[in-house]
Formats: structure tokens, sequence, C-alpha cells
């Protein structure tokens, strides 16, 4: 009898152990570095009632899909979005480029003519003084910002003029500091200082011809004032691109993370520079994570 109950309590304790072997499964999040911070802040959030769940934060390619959730900016269907992102063009205070555009506001059609190369349909082939002198630079990587500013005015990335930057769209400040004629296209968050939430104190916008509002709210330059300001108008002279998760949605580990991005985690956002989806949309992305799990059961 003390051998049979033995035997019972040794194969309960196993099965417990197993079980919380499982719970304790790691969760490796890929992230870009502009989402970075916020994913910390996530994990930091998160672990506080959810100590089962163990998160490795890292970047660079995929290299095994298991257990995984990857961040990425493309229009991937099988992907759940978050949020968006604004891309803005700058330069450096005081610099040539500056200089050049002085106080002329730029539309789409300018903007387009600026940084990307003519197509032979296009009957304006005169360029303008500033579209001559100045140089582009454009991020390179498959998480740029570049490619939503691309996809906006019905471009491929390939067609943009002047340089283009490898790795992280942070280095494209770095790149404006060292020329005095250069100008680029990036999202709030490497623009603003995001403790003070002022534009980094090199950086300067590109003055763009729209409602009057926008513009002097632009003008003044105040992250969380932009981010209200785009929230609730659309401008073709300011692209936005979504924020999204890749990764298992079978996995119901990964689908409960998911879902709390999108319900408690959804509220440190604009902290980081970014967007809310509109409601609508947020709502019918949380579904998705909750039909997941119905098929699962």
């Amino acid at each position: 009898m003390r051998k049979s109950v033995f035997t019972i309590a040794l194969l309960l304790g196993l099965q417990v152990s197993l079980t919380a072997g499982a719970q304790n499964e790691q969760v490796t999040l890929r992230v870009q570095n502009a989402v970075r911070p916020l994913v910390e802040k996530w994990v930091a959030e998160y672990t506080k009632t959810n100590h089962n769940t163990a998160f490795q934060i890292v970047s660079g390619k995929a290299t095994n899909t298991e257990h995984q959730i990857s961040f990425v900016t493309e229009q991937d269907a099988e992907a759940v979005f978050f949020a968006r992102y604004a891309v803005l063009p700058v330069v450096t205070k005081s610099s040539e480029a500056a200089q050049l555009l002085g106080s002329k506001r730029l539309n789409a059609k300018k903007l387009k003519s600026l940084f990307f190369v003519k197509d032979e349909f296009d009957d304006d082939t005169k360029e303008s003084k500033a579209e001559q002198a100045l140089h582009i630079y454009t991020g390179n990587s498959q998480q740029s910002a570049s490619r939503a500013y691309a996809q906006s005015f019905k471009q491929e990335t390939s067609s943009f003029k002047g340089k283009k930057i490898s790795g992280d769209d942070s280095f494209l400040n770095t790149a404006l500091s060292r020329d005095p004629l250069g100008i680029a296209i990036n999202s709030l968050s490497n623009i603003f200082d995001l403790q003070s939430r002022q534009l980094r104190s090199n950086l300067t916008l590109v003055p763009l011809d729209i409602d009057k509002h926008g513009e002097q709210i632009l003008d003044e330059a105040r992250l969380d004032d932009i981010i209200l300001l785009l929230e609730q108008q659309h401008y073709a002279e300011i692209p936005t691109g979504k924020i999204g998760l890749e990764y298992d949605h079978h996995d119901s580990q990964l689908n409960d993370f998911v879902r709390w991005i999108l319900t408690d985690g959804n509220k440190y956002i604009h902290e980081y520079g970014l967007l809310q989806l509109p409601q609508k949309e947020l709502t019918a992305q949380l579904r998705r994570t909750e039909q997941q799990d119905l098929a699962q059961k």
C-alpha cells in the first residue's frame, strides 16, 4: 500500500514538474531597435502578473520560429497589427539644406518629386534648385520607415533618389549630422527625444503644405500634439505604416501575450512615439486572437 501511494505521489509530482516546465517555456521576441524600449516595457509589465512566462528579446533575422514573436512593418496577412508609425522629412538645424528649403512648404506632389526618381510619364521634368542640390538619405532595411513612405506615394523603394543607409533607421540621423545638404525621412520615434517629447537637438522638420491647424502643430513640434493630430487627420504628405506581430497563432501562450498587448499594453503606445490603431481596427485584430483560441478548444 505504501509503495502504491509513493508511486502515485511520484507520478503526480512528475506531472506537475512537466506542466511547470511547459508554462515556463521561454518566449523569444525578435524586435527592431525602434520598438525595443516599448517591448521591454511590455515584458516588465506583463511578467508582474504572469510569472510563468519568461522572455528573451533579440534582434536580427529569425533562425527558429518556434515559440517566437517577430515584430514586422510589412503588410503581412498573417500578422496581428497593434500600432501605426508616422514618417516625416527632416534636416539638421541651420544647415544648408534647411536654408535651401527656407519657409517653402512642400505638398505631396513636391515631396514625390524631391524624393523619387521621375518616371517617363512625368511631364514636369524640370527640377527645382533645392531638388538639384539636396542629398537624399533613406533607410534600406526590411523594417525601414522608408518602405511605408514609398508605398504611400505608389513607388518602389528602388525609386528613391540619393543614398540608402543600411541598418537601423537611427543611422539616418548620423548621416544627416555629417552632411549639411542632407535630408532624410524617418519615423517619429527616431526624430523625437521620447523623454523630453521635443525634437532631437540637431533636427528640424521640413515645412509641409497641409491645413493651417496641421501646419501650426508641426511648427510647434511637440510629439504628443503631432501624435494626436495624426490619429485624427490623414495627410498625403505624412505617410503612416503599421507595426504587427508574426507568430504561431496556435500557440496559446503567445496568443495570451498578444491579446494582452492589444488591451493592457496598448496604453503605452503613445509613450514610445507610436499612433493608436483606429478602435474599429484594433477590435478586429483582438477578435482574430480570440477566434484562434476558440478554434483550439
